[in-house]
């Protein structure tokens, strides 16, 4: 069978699935690549975009779960090319969620370590003056107050 037989919708959705495919996968590794530079800017750059071009990804997935049949429609070279477009996606994102998950460790871990200095310094009931010298307590005789943002 060849591409021909299939339908008009049935070949937007192939050619959807694969633009979406192709975009989501160079997305994930221009992210990847940020994340081992520890460019956090441009991590955030590519997070709205990130999600838009997921969110699309579902539902073009969820289009070829309802007519699973189309792919068979499919020439073999064109069905292998969407095979080997998939894997590639799912190495990209699993590297991704890996680096995510290496960059989300190491700012909690700094945080943490933040925290414990403050707490410790508070222990002692001294604080930092203007000077940077510790001494003294807060000005209102409570303990210093420090929260951090826990999703990092």
């Amino acid at each position: 069978m060849t591409t021909t037989e299939l339908s008009p919708r049935d070949r937007r959705s192939i050619d959807d699935l694969t633009l979406v495919m192709t975009n989501l996968t160079g997305l994930i590794e221009a992210e990847n690549e940020a994340l081992n530079a520890h460019n956090i800017d441009t991590v955030k750059a590519l997070s709205a975009n990130k999600w838009t071009l997921t969110r699309n990804y579902r539902n073009q997935m969820q289009a070829i779960a309802d007519a699973p049949d189309m792919l068979k429609l499919l020439e073999v070279e064109e069905r292998a090319s969407l095979r080997e477009l998939g894997e590639r996606l799912n190495r990209a994102a699993a590297r991704n969620e890996l680096l995510l998950s290496a960059n989300m460790d190491a700012a909690n871990r700094v945080m943490h370590a933040v925290v414990e200095g403050v707490r410790k310094a508070q222990e002692r009931g001294t604080v930092y003056s203007r000077s940077g010298a510790l001494h003294g307590v807060a000005p209102d005789g409570r303990p210093l107050a420090v929260s951090y943002n826990k999703e990092l």
